[in-house]
């Protein structure tokens, strides 16, 4: 079987936590790992970390000495464009953290060199790829809720993450905060609700700190395929991750910090049903924490697949070795974007900012 070369771009928090690890259990199919940073000394003790050939503080020395199959790029989003058009061009298939870039017209020069050049370009939208997920789309393909009416996606990320840090780059992004978690709302979405073709905004600032001009928001996506809408915090001081999907037969509940899925599904009101309608759902959520809690034992073991970024980058990497269409591709990347882009100018309008104050 062919091996893959990767060489990743940015030695931070993701790259160290997730990417590495993640190619790192891919030892039938990822021949070497080498990384890069512009602080050499970050990239060196990355490297030593993972017990990895080479490091480099230069993208383009990088790209000249190494052979690299795949170009995973985990930096800040304004740098995606030029990062990801650089590798592209002389011929690597590229990997690439959410979101994929700041604005719609780099997405479309990102696909149309990848189309020219014949690679893949793949985005990371991990929360596909978490369990609970991966079972509701088959659950849902199945018929199992019926046909889907809409769904609900609610984040809560802890305020130190990104609301504290006044120097962080998310609040440069277009929509400030809502640059950082949108993209996720966003993708997954689209999972349930098919093209988006409208959206609105409620936006609110609890903390009122003067580098965050807003960090609460609530938004409607009209999709072709229902009506949904995602709840975003980052003032609150715990996590949470939950998705609801709603359909004529039935409610799909999932919670992605606990890795946990139930179905609902109750056809009258009376007492005995909704006594028999509860257990059948405790039943299933005892269930859920037993196998979750097998997986996460295991998971020590294969770079906690159940967090979705393993996933992911093991279907990226069979199919540059199988020629075949990455898992998330640069047009779904683009599409992402292309709703971002929605939410912000709505935003704007209706709260009479600039584009420029929001991020």
């Amino acid at each position: 079987m062919k091996k893959v070369k990767v060489g990743v771009i940015g030695c931070g928090f993701v790259a160290s936590k997730w990417h590495i690890p993640g190619f790192k259990a891919l030892k039938k199919t990822v021949d070497s790992i080498v990384v890069c940073d512009l602080n050499p000394t970050i990239a060196t003790s990355v490297a030593k970390q993972f017990n990895l050939p080479k490091s480099y503080s230069s993208i383009s020395e990088m790209l000249k000495s190494e052979n690299l199959d795949i170009v995973d790029i985990c930096t800040p989003p304004h740098t995606h464009a030029a990062l990801a058009i650089q590798a592209m061009e002389i011929g690597c298939n590229v990997l690439l953290e959410k979101p994929m870039a700041l604005k719609l017209s780099d997405c479309d020069e990102m696909v149309r060199v990848s189309q020219k050049q014949d690679v893949k370009l793949c985005i990371i939208h991990n929360e596909l790829f978490r369990p609970p997920m991966l079972k509701a789309k088959e659950l849902i393909e199945k018929g199992a809720i019926g046909k889907v009416m809409g769904m609900q996606w609610i984040r809560f990320t802890h305020r130190q993450e990104y609301l504290d840090r006044e120097n962080h780059w998310v609040h440069k992004l277009p929509g400030g905060l809502l640059g950082e978690t949108g993209p996720h709302a966003v993708y997954a979405s689209m999972a349930f609700l098919k093209e988006i073709k409208n959206v609105d905004i409620t936006a609110k600032s609890n903390l009122k700190y003067p580098w965050a001009p807003y960090d609460y928001f609530d938004i409607t996506f009209e999709g072709e395929g229902g009506i949904g809408s995602a709840i975003i915090s980052h003032a609150s001081n715990n996590y949470v991750a939950e998705v609801d999907v709603f359909g004529t037969e039935g409610i799909l509940k999932m919670d992605l910090q606990s890795m946990m899925l139930t179905r609902y599904k109750l056809n009258d009101t009376k007492l005995f049903s909704l006594a028999v309608s509860s257990l059948r759902s405790a039943g299933q959520i005892i269930t859920s924490v037993s196998s979750h809690a097998a997986k996460t034992a295991f998971a020590r073991n294969t770079t906690m697949r159940v967090r979705g970024h393993s996933v992911e980058i093991e279907k990226f990497v069979d199919s540059i070795i199988n020629d075949q269409q990455p898992p998330v591709t640069a047009l779904e990347g683009r599409e992402t974007i292309r709703v971002m882009e929605l939410i912000v100018e709505k935003l704007c309008q209706k709260y009479g900012v600039s584009r420029r104050e929001t991020g």
